[in-house]
């Protein structure tokens, strides 16, 4: 049926064609009349060709959207497109949980480590107490420059937390005895 649209378009347009190529020969031998009713019917002509292929291609295009939004709106393409929706869907959770379980798992890192230094701030401050006490006990045994100078490391070691420099400091104390 389209095909026969297509071939008295084309045929029209030959006709046209055909034409006005008889009313350039009619110029030509100077049938003016003639010429003018050629050219006049085939201005009709090539209008009614343009027309019927414009009518044409807007059937097809008519035709190719109802076929797009059948395909669209049919019941099997629906299903077929809520399954690929719940699976994205359903990755999108396994990614968020994922995501969610790093976030958890990095502050419960964090907050560990906050816990920690707090316990070894906590623990350095009672030892540098601790050997602040044994110092001052033994401040009568020992001379008064090495007393400034065990006093000012340990100064130095109870502003940097450093444990394992006020232990040394504690068995130098004890070696010194």
């Amino acid at each position: 049926m389209c095909g026969r649209f297509i071939y008295a378009g084309l045929g029209l347009g030959s006709a046209a064609m055909f034409l006005l190529l008889a009313g350039f020969l009619c110029l030509q031998f100077g049938l003016t009349l003639l010429m003018g009713l050629f050219y006049l019917i085939a201005t009709k002509t090539m209008a009614l060709a343009l027309a019927t292929l414009a009518l044409l291609g807007l059937a097809a295009l008519c035709k190719a959207v109802y076929r797009d939004l059948h395909a669209y709106f049919c019941q099997e393409s629906l299903l077929l497109r809520r399954l690929v929706s719940l699976h994205s869907q359903q990755q999108e959770l396994q990614q968020l949980k994922i995501a969610k379980t790093r976030q958890v798992n990095y502050w419960a890192r964090f907050q560990r480590q906050r816990l920690v230094a707090a316990d070894n701030r906590k623990q350095a401050r009672a030892l540098a107490a601790a050997v602040s006490n044994e110092l001052q006990a033994l401040r009568a045994q020992l001379p008064n420059g090495r007393y400034k100078n065990l006093r000012k490391d340990l100064r130095k070691y109870r502003k940097l937390a450093d444990s394992a420099a006020l232990l040394n400091l504690r068995q130098a104390l004890h070696v010194a005895d």
